[in-house]
């Protein structure tokens, strides 16, 4: 915003309800608090109370600092020089950068270099001229005098230059030398948002800033007339491109374009469309306030890039087609999306991870996915990684390189025995007659296990209809270096003496991660039914012998029907008893 407040001869308390106003004016379809406020004529001696009106008329969260103020006396004697106020929270002032220009009639144009914060590249990076050329239609050549010697200055700070031009030019007409100074060609040349027509006339009444006033009483009275007041830009401001003016948004505050001649205030005003209340205070408020009206331009700020990638997983089977997903959206800090450049990205897979894509993406919280592959090829610990970048104007994080571990396993080894694969087998299980249901524990083996292999699982028992044999949960799981077991119930009740056989299938699968497999074990119980008295009569054929010992030692640890005593697992006291009862 620039704005000249004639050396503050009007009502303090307006300027600062102009300055609110300004803050929360909607009519570009969005409203946020001003970044920069350029004032002209300020006295030396006013600017502790400018301090004081910017910081009455801020919103809740904003907070303005000075920018670097110089003056002379010759300046305060002749209209008062250049102040500028900056929102510390989105501006910041490389001081090194301030200048005077001397612009004729006692006046200097202020230079000012500032950089919009969170980004780093110079690109962001953008000097303000802010000037009150020599007044009245006898001091043109004087003006023109001045807009060259800011020409100049410019000029010199190389091609490409981001600059803008604000303030009271005091021009009159389209073809005047001072204003076509501006638009010649050269490193600084300025471009007029509003085109280069005239603004003469009823017909261009909404581009004019003085005078809000109709009556002179050491404010310039007179009406709405004069276009005096600007906000030019060079190319890389107007191009659309990283931090570049929003187009249709250079606007003269209050001013409705129906008070040609008139004061701001006259009758009603409809600046803000469909609320001539707040319209009409607005409008009295400038009129109070000084003999100027206030020149808005809202500009985007570049793209700030956020890049994540997802869909890695922490271990993977070897093999497995994995697609992982990076993905981008632009996360500037803006209240509308018009108020952030387009961000134009790009993507590839490094390393582990195949593929690429581009486009643009989204302001947060949408976003564009890039779906890439993970490549699995080979068992151990590997990278996956990818890169995102732009090549949007000035735009913040534009390289992102994406790095997550993963681990690539073989399969897992289901096996009845430790020592090898061995898919099948026999479970023997010798019950006497109306005993009892006996447990029996199965070991289960995930073969040569290692950390880079799958632990395993077993998922489900499959057993024939009104089967003798259950299973007893929970069965087994995660399996790796030391074996699970499976724990099956036998139940003699109803069965012949005698040896039957019960036929069943485990269903096993890797551990829960991408690429899980499965596998099928078989198992037979043979069930043996003795008809023998003696408990340690294991086999059921009349003698405690051999036979038995052998049927001991191979349940020796678990539960089985050699649990002579009853205790829960065989061992030693079931070892006794059998010895004590041999023959």
């Amino acid at each position: 915003m620039n704005y000249n407040i004639a050396r503050q001869q009007g009502s303090g308390n307006a300027i600062s309800a102009v300055i609110a106003a300004a803050h929360s004016d909607n009519s570009a379809g969005w409203a946020k608090p001003v970044d920069l406020i350029f004032f002209q004529e300020v006295p030396s001696s006013q600017t502790a109370a400018l301090q004081g009106i910017v910081n009455a008329g801020a919103p809740a969260g904003a907070t303005y600092a000075r920018a670097t103020f110089t003056s002379s006396s010759q300046e305060d004697s002749a209209a008062g020089a250049q102040c500028a106020f900056y929102r510390i929270e989105t501006i910041s002032e490389i001081a090194s950068g301030h200048t005077d220009v001397f612009t004729g009639a006692g006046r200097a144009c202020d230079r000012w270099l500032f950089a919009l914060n969170g980004y780093s590249s110079t690109a962001a990076r953008f000097y303000a001229y802010s000037m009150h050329l020599a007044a009245g239609t006898s001091a043109a050549s004087t003006r023109e005098s001045g807009a060259l010697s800011v020409r100049s200055n410019a000029n010199g700070l190389g091609p490409n230059v981001r600059a803008f031009y604000v303030g009271d030019f005091n021009v009159y007409s389209n073809g005047e030398a001072a204003y076509l100074a501006f638009l010649a060609a050269g490193n600084g040349q300025a471009f007029d948002p509003l085109g280069t027509g005239g603004w003469g006339g009823s017909s261009n009444a909404f581009k004019h800033t003085q005078s809000p006033r109709d009556i002179q009483t050491g404010l310039v009275g007179g009406g709405m007339d004069d276009r005096f007041d600007m906000h030019l830009a060079t190319a890389q401001l107007v191009d659309n491109e990283g931090f570049s003016i929003i187009s249709g948004t250079y606007r003269a505050l209050g001013n409705d374009g129906q008070h040609y001649n008139l004061a701001i205030s006259s009758g009603s005003n409809s600046y803000f469309v469909g609320d001539p209340a707040r319209s009409n205070a607005l409008a009295q408020s400038l009129f109070d306030a000084t003999d100027h009206i206030p020149v808005l331009v809202d500009y985007r700020v570049p793209a700030v890039m956020s890049a994540v990638m997802t869909g890695v997983p922490q271990r993977v089977i070897q093999g497995t087609p994995v697609p992982v997903s990076v993905r981008v959206k632009n996360i500037a800090a803006v209240v509308s999306p018009l108020g952030a450049d387009e961000l134009e990205y790009s993507v590839t897979g490094v390393a582990s991870v195949a593929g690429s894509g581009s486009g643009a993406a989204p302001l947060a919280p949408a976003e564009a996915v890039t779906t890439l592959q993970l490549n699995t090829g080979t068992v151990g610990l590997a990278e996956a990684q990818a890169s995102a970048w732009t090549l949007s104007e000035a735009a913040q994080n534009s390289s992102i390189d994406l790095i997550s571990e993963f681990t690539v396993i073989s399969r897992a080894r289901p096996s009845w025995v430790a020592g090898s694969v061995v898919t099948s087998t026999t479970i023997p299980v010798s019950v006497p007659q109306g005993g009892a249901a006996q447990d029996v524990d199965v070991p289960l083996h995930n073969v040569a296990w290692t950390t880079l292999q799958s632990r395993l699982d077993a998922d489900f028992v499959s057993l024939p209809p009104s089967s003798p044999v259950s299973v007893v949960s929970p069965l087994p799981t995660m399996i790796a270096q030391f074996p699970g077991t499976l724990r099956l119930r036998v139940n003699p009740s109803g069965l012949p003496v005698g040896v039957t056989t019960v036929s069943g299938s485990l269903l096993v699968t890797d551990e829960d991660v991408p690429g899980e497999g499965d596998a099928t074990l078989l198992f037979t119980v043979a069930i043996t039914v003795n008809g023998s008295s003696n408990p340690a009569d294991l086999n059921g054929d009349q003698r405690v012998d051999a036979f038995d010992l052998a049927i001991l030692l191979s349940q020796w640890g678990n539960a089985g029907n050699a649990d002579i005593d009853g205790s829960g697992f065989v061992d030693g006291s079931d070892l006794a008893q059998l010895l004590g009862n041999w023959g």
